[in-house]
């Protein structure tokens, strides 16, 4: 039974594993496809949509197993048109077909804009993708009266529309490499933490040949070396080495962060300062640290990851901005040479739903990355890149690239600050328990491997490539089992062994510098 004034979205399972085929978290998010809070029930009947909080219009992302596909969380938004959220007699939707057709319409409308943009057209394989999807589309929608017959039509419109958005990305950015000249300036990135955690030598000799871009941490507490586990106590003698080596080898090198206020890097110690107190030390922090440097080091992260996700510290959104544009104006009467970058996590912005700042209950309402970001230039912040991190979340490779794009239509430059993805079975990011691959569905194509995770950094270092405004893609971290993302590194212990994604980048570089 449907409350009045309820909108309801419908599952049909039509799969045939035994699942989970729907997830019970779901987001809502605007036309401007910022995610907002909604109040919400999820059970196997349905996703029931009750408040939207002033929200006029509405589309939802929810996790849904495409079986042939992957288990993801994808996007409903009535086909670009969005749900009206006032039904006065409610609405009763086919979740099934709502996300065909989202999927549908966003292939058919990113398909357009390439042909009008270029000479590029879809290859063979593509073209039967996106005609499948289009044909079994056109079936679910005049078998919209029969619910199940509807569905199934559906899940298969859905099922090739998938591959033809991963596809069309994939073979769009190519086409553009090759009708570009070549970016020598391209960074190509990675963490360097594991210079500490392998022989040094071996870890040279693996880093190299792949990376002319390099981060150095300064995580004050949480890092291999911490940087200042005691106020004032400050750690730069390995950093120090480190970075001349790297500069020896011609590497670019960014330091990162001069603030992060998660739980994972906040000591004691900061945790009893004010906010007025917190200004004073960070001006100290940021003189002494970027002045320590000086031109060696050519880009800083100023702030990492504040718009709302992890805010151990508690400060107001307000609060934010301001030590934001401080720690810029403070970084750039330091060195007024050194590019500052913003770094924001979460593209997706799962936080908003759970109300949560990771753990901690949120006190404050709560913002995007993207809305961050424009709270920023509002302000007119003064800073130079933004960061995005793709790492993988269970969102399509199409929605990762609307993800960065979002960003280069603020006509800011961006940094893929970090990007990971596991190379076995399906742990994800923060998550330590082991868990049987084969007892659930795979999250995107099959079970991690090796082979899949670096498909993963194909489509965003070839994404990234492509694009003039990515300046760099980096990827995080450099060794396992180190990382932050489980079974993430590069390499798969500290004794050097590669992963097939080390081939890829390196095969990729050569193909590209051509």
């Amino acid at each position: 039974m449907m409350a009045d004034g309820e909108i309801i979205f419908r599952p049909y399972f039509v799969q045939q594993g035994r699942g989970p085929h729907m997830g019970d978290f779901v987001r809502t998010f605007d036309t401007n496809e910022d995610v907002f809070y909604s109040d919400m029930e999820v059970d196997e009947q349905g996703i029931r949509i009750q408040n939207t909080h002033g929200q006029e219009q509405f589309g939802l992302y929810v996790r849904w197993n495409v079986e042939g596909f992957g288990y993801l969380y994808l996007p409903a938004d009535n086909g670009g048109e969005y749900y009206p959220a006032d039904e006065p007699s409610g609405a009763d939707y086919n979740l099934n077909y709502e996300l065909a057709l989202t999927r549908v319409m966003r292939n058919r409308k990113r398909l357009q804009s390439f042909q009008e943009d270029t000479t590029w057209r879809p290859s063979r394989e593509l073209k039967a993708y996106l005609d499948l999807g289009e044909e079994y589309l056109e079936d679910a929608g005049k078998a919209q009266s029969e619910p199940v017959q509807c569905a199934q039509y559906s899940q298969q419109s859905l099922k090739f529309a998938m591959y033809a958005s991963d596809l069309l990305e994939l073979e769009k950015a190519r086409f553009d490499i090759r009708n570009q000249p070549p970016r020598p300036d391209f960074l190509f990135g990675c963490d360097t933490r594991g210079f500490f955690q392998m022989d040094e030598h071996l870890f040279l000799e693996r880093f190299t040949p792949l990376f002319n871009y390099a981060t150095i941490t300064h995580y004050l507490i949480g890092d291999h070396i911490n940087f200042e586990p005691n106020e004032g106590d400050k750690q730069f003698a390995e950093r120090d080495r480190l970075l001349d080596i790297l500069l020896e080898k011609g590497i670019t090198v960014e330091g990162r962060p001069l603030f992060w206020t998660h739980s994972w890097v906040t000591p004691d110690w900061l945790k009893e300062k004010s906010f007025d107190q917190t200004l004073t030390y960070l001006e100290d922090h940021i003189r002494k640290v970027v002045g320590h440097y000086g031109d060696r080091i050519k880009v800083w992260e100023v702030v990492n990851e504040v718009h709302d996700w992890a805010n151990e510290l508690e400060f107001t959104p307000d609060q934010f901005i301001e030590l934001t544009k401080f720690a810029c104006e403070v970084a750039r009467d330091v060195n007024s040479d050194v590019k500052l970058l913003i770094n924001n996590c979460c593209p997706f912005a799962p936080y908003i739903q759970k109300r949560k700042w990771h753990e901690k209950e949120a006190k404050y309402p709560q913002r995007t990355p993207h809305q961050f970001t424009t709270d920023l230039l509002d302000a007119e912040v003064d800073f130079d890149l933004i960061g995005v991190q793709e790492y993988f979340v269970r969102h399509p490779v199409a929605e990762a690239v609307r993800v960065i794009e979002r960003y280069a239509d603020l006509n800011i430059d961006v940094q893929i600050a970090e990007i990971g993805a596991p190379s076995a079975g399906i742990k994800q990011e923060f998550v330590d328990e082991d868990v049987d691959p084969t007892t659930k569905p795979y999250d995107w194509r099959r079970h991690w491997d090796e082979e899949l995770q670096a498909d993963w950094l194909e489509y965003i270092f070839t994404y990234a490539y492509s694009n003039p405004a990515v300046e760099a893609a980096n990827w995080y971290d450099f060794v396992d089992p180190y990382g932050f993302l489980k079974k993430g590194g590069l390499l798969r212990s500290v004794d050097g062994e590669t992963k097939a994604a080390v081939d890829r980048l390196q095969n990729l570089k050569e193909k590209w510098a051509k």
